[in-house]
């Protein structure tokens, strides 16, 4: 996986669209994830390579599903304006603790 993939919401849309023409149920999140999921383990599972290498690749493919999965569930950053900072001497003033 060392080139950069190019996933987008239309490629994602698209793809949940073939799915969803063959089974509407799959509108539901859970259900077309599971049709996804499937499509991965056939490719996968039917690939001409080793037992060894499937295993391995299931195991990176996992492993980048929750990277994308925590990428992408994790609410946008809301840009909060910092706070103006005084230069540094420019402050003063003087504290005395409440003992009262």
């Amino acid at each position: 996986m060392a080139d950069e993939l190019r996933l987008s919401k239309q490629l994602v849309d698209n793809i949940m669209n073939v799915v969803m023409n063959e089974d509407s149920r799959a509108k539901d999140p859970f259900i077309g994830s599971q049709y996804l999921t499937a499509v991965v383990g056939y490719v996968v599972g039917t690939a001409a390579i080793s037992d060894t290498e499937k295993k391995e690749i299931m195991d990176e493919l996992s492993s980048f599903m929750h990277h994308v999965f925590e990428d992408v569930a994790q609410p946008e950053a809301v840009a909060v304006p910092a706070a103006p900072v005084a230069p540094p001497g420019s402050a003063f003033g003087i504290w005395k603790p409440d003992n009262a």
